[in-house]
């Protein structure tokens, strides 16, 4: 029996049901959901949002997006988003209340220096405080299904959804002998964090590529994706600032150069199966 969810499903009797003493006034698809099929729900208690998994590799991500969220609840200063597991027949999907804000893609290219500064510090500490925490591996994730090194992770992704040819860049031996002791967000892109009209961060959303990894392939995320060079300057200059930590310029052009292949290469996987045009 299959664990995940396909487009022709009754989504809107799932909600009902997963939304029992609320007033749904409507049921928007949210067509970005790549990983996932995404639903922003309106109610008389507050918008919510739900994931349903694609696959059989996103259904077992979701359940670790779950774990890591609520294991490194009020562990900084920043906050993430209340997920609920939920069920049908099964298999797993999440939900959450939305958090109110501007998504941080919305606002990269348009910051006054003001704004740059608010977000760049916020940014970096919230990096510093995350790479910080004190884990032991068998207190995280409950369900011991999935890659829990972020080298893991990412290659059963590009195994499982990117063809050979676009995945040759992909040196893993090399990246696996890397230091992995830290906790990493694994994908703090421009669409995973919520600013506030100041431009401070509202809310970090998303860990379903969270695990164990480098604090570079945090550091290299975030820069790497449409992020002007200023905010590039300011989150690295911040960093070394709240982590005291120097940062090595050359392995963090090596990291930023590997997730811009990635998501070239994941990008022709998603055009390939018509969800990214």
């Amino acid at each position: 029996m299959k664990n995940y969810f396909t487009l022709d499903e009754d989504f809107e009797t799932i909600i009902k049901n997963a939304l029992p003493n609320k007033s749904i006034t409507s049921i928007r698809s949210v067509t970005t959901g790549w990983t996932n099929i995404v639903f922003e729900v309106s109610t008389n208690a507050g918008n919510f949002f739900f994931r349903f998994p694609r696959d059989d590799f996103w259904s077992r991500t979701i359940v670790k997006d779950y774990e890591f969220c609520k294991f490194i609840d009020g562990k900084t200063d920043f906050r993430t988003v209340k997920l609920e597991l939920l069920y049908d027949d099964g298999r797993p999907f999440s939900m959450h209340k939305k958090v109110e804000g501007t998504v941080l893609a919305d606002k990269i290219n348009d910051m006054t220096p003001a704004e740059i500064k608010n977000f760049s510090e916020d940014m970096a500490k919230f990096m510093a405080q995350l790479h910080s925490i004190k884990f032991d591996e068998n207190q995280i994730f409950k369900t011991n299904n999935i890659g829990l090194k972020l080298p893991d992770f990412l290659n059963e992704l590009l195994n499982v959804h990117v063809d050979p040819k676009d995945k040759v860049f992909w040196k893993y031996e090399d990246i696996s002998k890397k230091d992995q002791n830290h906790l990493v967000h694994g994908d703090l892109n421009s669409s995973n964090v919520i600013l506030d009209d100041d431009c401070h961060i509202s809310a970090i959303i998303d860990f379903g590529f969270a695990g164990f990894g480098n604090k570079y392939f945090d550091i290299a995320r975030i820069v790497c994706r449409n992020c002007p060079e200023p905010i590039q300057n300011a989150i690295i200059k911040n960093y070394e600032i709240f982590s005291n930590e120097a940062i090595d310029t050359s392995t963090l052009k090596e990291e930023t150069t590997c997730w811009v292949n990635i998501d070239n290469a994941y990008i022709n996987y998603m055009r390939g199966i018509g969800i990214y045009e």
